[in-house]
């Protein structure tokens, strides 16, 4: 029998948003791969499976290699294994994608069993119609990095999804008002659970003190065309500059003498 990689998604907050396929699974395999173990076996108690004969080893960023090994182990032994997350889809900024990767260099049947993601879930209830978004995952935590984030937001410009930590989120939040004061942002709180909330708010006027610091935020930043913007101020300006100042800016930006640049632009006003 041909061993297969199972990846299941688990529910984001309400037992609900497990699927029946998950559920089956759950049932018929014995052996699975989680990030938390004891996560996992409460969501089988919650479902009613019994975890008899189930064998459920850990997944987590601290024991990736060893642990990727291990499963691949069962997989070549010729038994089929299922990769869970504590919510949501495995391998989307959560642990997974090394094993994936390694199945599929192996010729090991990797298949999906899709269900609830926060990426799809907060998109679909933004009322963005955007075709285009980039996923950053969990905000870095480190200055430089978080800097070059907002660079490359600014210079794309479209709305972009993100987590944040309950802990940071007032932080972050008043970062996001310096860096993109036109911009809004779509916040989800708590997404599927008993205290969920969505909603919009203008960065020029939300309080970040007035965020809770409990519960894990999932954020849509759309960071406005304020680079845009400053761009077609900068070319009017430049089409309303005398003819000198003009071939200077021409110069420096095309790497050409401004004399050169000055005497064709004479030149074609005389044709």
């Amino acid at each position: 029998m041909t061993s297969k990689l199972y990846i299941i998604a688990t529910p984001l907050g309400n037992l609900g948003d497990i699927t029946l396929r998950a559920i089956e699974l759950f049932k018929t395999l014995d052996t699975f791969f989680a990030e938390d173990s004891r996560e996992f076996q409460k969501l089988l108690m919650a479902l009613q499976i019994s975890t008899e004969g189930k064998k459920i080893f850990s997944y987590a960023s601290h024991n990736l290699k060893e642990a990727t090994e291990l499963a691949l182990q069962i997989l070549h032994e010729g038994r089929s294994l299922g990769l869970v997350t504590d919510r949501g889809t495995p391998a989307i900024s959560d642990p997974g994608a090394r094993l994936v990767k390694r199945a599929h260099e192996e010729k090991i049947i990797v298949l999906p069993i899709p269900g609830a993601s926060s990426v799809t879930t907060l998109m679909s209830i933004s009322g963005l119609e955007s075709t285009e978004f980039e996923f950053c995952g969990f905000l870095p935590s480190q200055n430089k990095q978080r800097v070059e984030l907002w660079e490359r937001i600014a210079k794309r410009n479209i709305p972009t999804l993100f987590f944040e930590s309950p802990k940071r989120i007032q932080v972050t939040v008043a970062e996001l008002q310096r860096e993109f004061p036109h911009g809004e942002l779509f916040i989800g709180r708590e997404m599927t659970k008993k205290f969920e909330e969505y909603y919009w708010v203008n960065l020029k006027q939300v309080d970040p003190s007035a965020l809770s610091e409990m519960g894990e935020y999932a954020l849509i930043l759309v960071p406005g065309n304020i680079k845009v913007a400053s761009d077609l101020e900068k070319e009017v300006s430049l089409r309303l500059a005398s003819d000198k100042d003009w071939a200077k800016e021409m110069a420096k930006r095309y790497g050409v003498a401004s004399s050169d640049i000055y005497n064709a632009l004479q030149r074609v006003k005389k044709k």
